[in-house]
């Protein structure tokens, strides 16, 4: 059982983190938006725990703030690149496993 997230898991968490703070939504908020508890949203977003957002819970957040679902896995740079697709697959695989 692994014990800490990995790096690609603390960046998405991280940028889920500053939208939702940017938008000034609680962790309460956030949880009822996801359909989680606001303890579950702060276990996420500490760096102690393993838990992490579900692609489900990814997806519903950026609908409800209309933030494009790419833009969390895709750095600037790949999202204009010629390979962005590719590169999205593979993220979200790699945050998925």
């Amino acid at each position: 059982m692994k014990s800490k997230k990995t790096e690609i898991e603390e960046n998405i968490i991280l940028k889920i983190k500053k939208l939702r703070t940017d938008r000034n939504i609680s962790q309460a908020a956030l949880g009822s938006i996801l359909g989680i508890s606001n303890g579950l949203v702060g276990n996420i977003e500490s760096p102690r725990y393993q838990h992490k957002y579900t692609l489900k819970q990814l997806h519903t957040f950026c609908t409800h703030i209309d933030y494009p679902f790419e833009k969390l896995f895709l750095t600037e740079e790949e999202l204009v690149s010629d390979d962005n697709i590719k590169i999205l697959i593979e993220k979200i695989i790699s945050y998925d496993e």
